[in-house]
């Protein structure tokens, strides 16, 4: 049986985030599997702390394990406890899992380099889809966002998110920032309008309103949206969408092909994550076959 692996250290952000997978892998009939990892022994200045910090991770697994059997009593929940960092534990366990689910280690003004976040780095770096979890909000949230570019990895990133919103009874916003004339068609008889057609502006226009009728030929009973947005940056633009949404689903990689590990848009987007945030990660052969997705 797949799993949904997930991250948990007691924090807040962490709890959500057990919660929020322990529901996923209930409604999708799959596994959940509680990961813990602590460093290496030689990471401590004594033995003794290693066996402590040891004893504090069973107990950890046995408490969170307690608190999503009362909350979800069908649900199968495994427990692993890792030796080593938490990125890395991830990035080996991710390659079997259907899905790894971690909080954000990342709070409002929190600034520094990306990787100095553990939550961007298992985002970057595992073999399957992600999904960064933020601390619970009081605020109403609806809708599912995601980000389109033109590239087959947000092409995929779409139909993920797709699925998703049907699964989920929400509707879908599809947006695209960098350019794009006048008003984009939606299946909620909206449009959105952006400036005078030219160049890249054209393209993006089209580009949007081509994966808005894609997606409505395929989810018909879905409410779909086009967003266009040609002032502000990408980022900008689906932190913006996603502050009040259920779901935002990226493409790890946008534009950036097999050359990047993260694209610019999606790690800007993981350091600063507005509700939870599905990052996924597509066979690229499976696409190239898929005519789906003509290369």
């Amino acid at each position: 049986m797949k799993k949904i692996l997930v991250g948990v250290d007691g924090s807040v952000a962490g709890g959500a985030a057990a919660d929020w997978a322990a529901e996923r892998a209930r409604d999708l009939g799959l596994q959940l599997n509680l990961v813990h990892a602590v460093p290496e022994p030689w990471a401590f200045p004594e033995k003794a702390l290693h066996t402590e910090a040891i004893a504090q991770a069973k107990d950890l697994l046995k408490g969170e394990t307690a608190r999503i059997a009362a909350r979800f009593p069908s649900l199968e929940v495994l427990t692993t406890l890792s030796s080593g960092e938490p990125a890395e534990t991830m990035r080996k366990l991710s390659a079997g899992a259907e899905m790894v689910v971690v909080g954000t280690d990342r709070r409002p003004g929190n600034h520094g380099e990306g990787f100095g976040s553990v939550s961007f780095q298992i985002a970057v770096i595992s073999h399957c889809v992600v999904a960064v979890v933020p601390a619970p909000s009081a605020r109403d949230s609806s809708g599912v966002v995601v980000g389109v570019d033109g590239s087959r990895d947000s092409e995929f990133a779409v139909e993920y998110a797709a699925d998703e919103a049907e699964r989920m009874g929400e509707v879908l916003a599809v947006v695209h920032a960098g350019g794009g004339p006048g008003p984009v068609p939606s299946s909620s008889g909206r449009s959105v309008r952006g400036a005078d057609p030219s160049g890249s502006e054209h393209l993006g226009h089209g580009l949007l309103s081509e994966s808005v009728r894609r997606m409505e030929r395929r989810h018909p009973g879905l409410v779909i949206r086009g967003i266009l947005d040609l002032e502000r940056a990408p980022a900008e633009v689906l932190l913006d969408a996603s502050a009040r949404a259920r779901l935002l689903v990226m493409g790890c990689k946008g534009r950036g092909g097999a050359r990047v590990l993260v694209g610019s848009v999606a790690q800007h987007v993981l350091l600063n994550v507005q509700c939870p945030t599905l990052i996924t990660r597509p066979d690229l052969q499976a696409i190239g076959q898929d005519p789906r997705y003509p290369g």
